[in-house]
């Protein structure tokens, strides 16, 4: 299925602290892992992934991702590198030292 919708809600923030290092995988976003942003669905970047199917893989979203037209869309996730802690959501950093076991660190 193509993903033809292109609209910009604003500026997409930048999490990276470095490029060095970093690990990304594409995994699938559900429209359950959005929150409701101006009457759309909306996955942030910085906020926590987890996986349904795997419940130990865990990641942080690396751009923002509009739902509201999808019920699920590949997306590249964060498994390895360094991230602004301040970009990040708090569900984020609340697992900082679970990150930084997988090699994902928080800065």
């Amino acid at each position: 299925m193509p993903y033809n919708v292109t609209e910009t809600f604003g500026m997409n923030e930048n999490i990276l602290d470095s490029e060095v290092g970093l690990v990304t995988k594409t995994r699938y976003a559900t429209k359950s892992m959005a929150t409701d942003v101006d009457g759309r669905k909306v996955i942030k970047a910085g906020s926590l992934y987890t996986n349904p199917d795997v419940s130990t893989e865990f990641g942080v979203f690396l751009e923002d991702h509009d739902m509201t037209d999808y019920d699920n869309k590949p997306v590249a996730i964060v498994f390895q590198g360094r991230l602004k802690s301040d970009k990040c959501a708090s569900t984020v950093t609340a697992k900082k030292d679970d990150f930084a076991k997988t090699g994902l660190y928080l800065v």
